[in-house]
């Protein structure tokens, strides 16, 4: 048999386009194995600590405030304080601090947020409140019992 050089190359591209074809269906065909992300947690301790020029111990517990009204505050609370970044309120309203119980009914004011240097702060005993563990700053225009606009939150 004579086989000339375009009978050799035909044949060469066949061998070449199935073992390709070959390799691709078996990493096709292999389990791949996805990484699962690890959830990072997000913590701003550090910023509002510089903020407030201010450091909050490792050993105390804390919870970060999370903003639950669509704007950009954020916050952090101890058994001893609060430290909130949010904006200044419009005239004739102001921040206040509540303790939240564990059926989410019983509501104790701890105040309302005074300035400070880098944001807004409130000092309060939390030994007094063991049983409740929700920690809720509120945008208010009248100060009484109840609890009018809800604008960051955190849970012990």
């Amino acid at each position: 048999m004579n086989y000339n050089r375009k009978d050799i190359l035909v044949g060469l591209v066949i061998v070449v386009v199935v073992v390709l074809g070959v390799l691709l269906f078996k990493k096709l065909k292999t389990a791949k194995v996805l990484s699962t992300p690890v959830p990072q947690e997000i913590s701003f301790k550090n910023d509002i600590e510089d903020s407030f020029k201010f450091d909050i111990p490792d050993n105390v517990k804390t919870t970060e405030l999370k903003d639950v009204s669509g704007s950009n505050g954020r916050g952090i609370a101890t058994s001893t304080e609060v430290l909130a970044d949010i904006e200044d309120p419009v005239t004739g309203y102001f921040y206040e601090a509540w303790l939240q119980g564990s059926n989410n009914q019983d509501l104790i004011s701890l105040g309302k947020l005074r300035i400070a240097k880098g944001g807004w702060l409130l000092e309060y005993e939390g030994s007094k409140y063991p049983e409740y563990k929700k920690i809720i700053i509120s945008l208010e225009k009248v100060f009484d019992s109840n609890l009018e606009k809800r604008i960051l939150e955190g849970t012990f």
